[in-house]
């Protein structure tokens, strides 16, 4: 200030005569008008501020204040500045040395009268780092207890409530004392109807703090879980390095909303933990990159993967040894960015699908918000009013490959389901085969290359299908996979053992064919509470059930079975076989009856289930029956002819 004085002095030196006169005429105007000096002087000491009006009040936005900059946590009385508002000193565009404290003291006037009689509250962004309010001298907050706390305020907003007994009538003056070991600076500052300041302060709080919270431990949690699943798949590579950026990006993501230092028992506590954000971005980016290579399988992936983290660790020790500016790391992982853009829109080409678009489409937006974030940190000053969007993408990124993964799974399903389709058609056909053979050495060797294929099958459903369903069952356990993923997987292990069933010689015996069924399905019916009774007549064998056929017969017994676990409620269930003759014809007539609610079969319709049991019915010659009333339980048969053409 006292330099400024002298070369203001300097800059408008005059002749003695000259500054006689005007100190003669200065001493007039006071004597002569001495009425207009108190308000001259209230207008040179009045901050400067912009109102806005809501409809629950006005408020005012400080667009200068009086500041006072000084070393170490040091508070001088004198020095005041008049400066615009927001007032920010950054580490990096000054000459401060990491570590060492600097405080600020900022200086707000106004005039009650300005903001109304509401009630009325103090509203800041980017105020840096520890700080204390006082209003006319009370202090009405601070975010410290001791003064060795190392907060961190850059992105938080702040609503301090102004109690109606610490303010006075007429001018009023808010002091914001602030001190830091990194970036210091007094943000954006409002004053008015609390009611409209909560208002902004909840969604500036949501989107700033809580939002990125939430997204940050969404991401790792995710990134944990695909950790646990990379463990029993340790050849997919990509499963590790996405676990791994997940980590990364909470560290760089946990300076966002975080409310204190979490080194702060270290003298440079605050600084390492600025530091861990910008290093930490470089390293995230690059696990991404690494991730997104491995799961394209591009080629050189090792090498690229290998160059990016030993360029990182070069950068990151001259950073940290010279004390270098940000933007040698920020550089280097903006062009990583750029290059996981372009690999996505490659690998988007070539692979238009779900399990490749939605990664592809994520990694061609990741330019974006790092070009919007860096917009609105130019347009906005850093005065905290910009929200980031590249906080969330990590979790962008790790819910795409859930998504693409979810996929790949409904995939494997669907490849199990065509597996059985094929099985069934490949049996019709050998037993096609059979029936053209003449010769009876001729249908003997047919016979026995049937069983051989049939053995061969059902072990290589055994080892290969039942092997992987089995070990997914036991990664969805041990991952705490929701209880209707754990169902699917039993029902598809259920299904896989009933078709393994089917392909067992049973010479053409119904009974020990639906006694199988009854063991597989023992522990469900245990697991509603319905207790199951077997009643069983001496019955011939079926000369016609072969493997083909069997598998009918088991899955229209089952769905019956399926449908009392799921809609009748009841708690017994009777499971039987026994002669019975329709039209003449000698049969067997196999049923299922259940004691449970029932239901009107005036009112009722043909779903899936049911046409799929009435067309496997036909497809054996044969006849299926349900019969029913409300609250008196429902019975289904299914009767099969001795003897039927081919």
């Amino acid at each position: 200030m006292k330099h400024r004085l002298k070369g203001y002095l300097r800059a408008n030196s005059m002749p003695i005569s000259a500054l006689a006169m005007r100190f003669a005429l200065l001493c007039l105007m006071i004597f002569a008008v001495p009425s207009a000096l108190p308000g001259a002087l209230s207008a040179q000491t009045a901050s400067a501020y912009e109102v806005t009006q809501t409809a629950s009040g006005p408020i005012i936005e400080f667009t200068e204040g009086d500041f006072i900059l000084s070393d170490g946590i040091n508070f001088p009385d004198d020095g005041w500045e008049r400066l615009p508002n927001p007032a920010l000193y950054r580490i990096n565009e000054t000459k401060w040395r990491i570590g060492d404290t600097h405080s600020l003291i900022g200086r707000f006037r106004f005039d009650r009268g300005a903001i109304g009689s509401s009630p009325i509250a103090l509203h800041t962004i980017s105020t840096r780092n520890n700080i204390t309010v006082l209003v006319n001298g009370t202090e009405v907050f601070r975010n410290f207890a001791q003064s060795s706390d190392q907060m961190n305020t850059w992105y938080r907003p702040i609503l301090i409530p102004i109690p109606d007994d610490v303010l006075r009538p007429g001018q009023n003056e808010i002091i914001f004392k602030v001190y830091s070991e990194e970036s210091l600076g007094i943000g954006r500052v409002r004053l008015g109807s609390q009611i409209a300041l909560e208002a902004y302060h909840q969604s500036k709080f949501f989107w700033q703090i809580t939002a990125p919270e939430t997204a940050n431990f969404a991401m790792l949690f995710i990134g944990m879980l695909v950790f646990l699943f990379w463990l029993g798949r340790r050849q997919e590579i990509e499963l590790l390095w996405l676990s791994a950026s997940t980590v990364l990006w909470f560290l760089r993501n946990y300076q966002y909303y975080a409310g204190q230092a979490p080194f702060e028992l270290s003298p440079l506590g605050m600084s390492v933990f600025t530091g861990l954000h910008i290093h930490a971005s470089y390293f995230a980016t690059a696990a991404t990159a690494a991730f997104y290579l491995c799961f394209t399988k591009t080629a050189h992936r090792k090498v690229i993967i290998s160059a990016m983290f030993a360029l990182g660790i070069i950068l990151s020790t001259v950073h940290i040894a010279y004390t270098g500016t940000d933007l040698i790391l920020y550089v280097p992982t903006s062009v990583i960015v750029v290059g996981i853009s372009v690999l996505g829109f490659v690998n988007l080409k070539r692979n238009f699908n779900i399990e490749h678009g939605v990664l592809g489409f994520t990694m061609m937006a990741t330019p974006l918000a790092t070009w919007y974030d860096l917009y609105a940190a130019i347009t906005h000053q850093g005065d905290g009013s910009a929200t980031y969007v590249s906080i969330f993408g990590g979790l962008l990124y790790t819910t795409a490959f859930v998504i693409s993964f979810g996929k790949r799974a409904l995939d494997a399903f669907a490849d199990l389901g065509k597996s059985n389709v094929l099985l069934e058609q490949g049996i019709a056909e050998t037993r096609a085969e059979l029936a053209t053979s003449e010769a009876a050495r001729q249908e003997l060797l047919v016979e026995q290359a049937l069983v051989g294929e049939r053995g061969r099958l059902m072990q290589e459903m055994h080892d290969g299908i039942g092997s992987n369903l089995i070990t997914a069952l036991a990664v969805a356990r041990q991952q705490n996979q929701p209880e209707t993923t754990i169902k699917t997987l039993n029902r598809a292990l259920s299904d896989l053992k009933i078709t393994v069933d089917s392909l067992e010689p049973i010479e053409g015996d119904l009974i020990a064919l639906i006694g199988n069924l009854r063991h597989r399905m023992a522990g469900d019916l245990r697991d509603a509470g319905i207790a199951c009774k077997w009643e069983v007549d001496d019955c011939e064998p079926l000369p016609w059930l072969d493997a083909a056929n069997a598998l009918h017969v088991l899955r229209i017994m089952q769905e019956a079975i399926g449908n009392v676990l799921s809609h009748s409620g009841a708690d017994e269930l009777t499971i039987g076989c026994k002669e019975s003759t329709r039209n003449g014809v000698l049969g067997i007539a196999s049923y299922v009856i259940d004691n449970g609610c029932g239901f009107d079969m005036s009112a009722f319709s043909h779903g899936k289930g049911l046409g799929n049991m009435e067309a496997r019915a036909h497809s054996l010659h044969g006849h299926l029956k349900y019969n029913s009333n409300p609250d008196e339980g429902c019975a289904v048969t299914l009767w099969l002819p001795y003897k039927r053409s081919i």
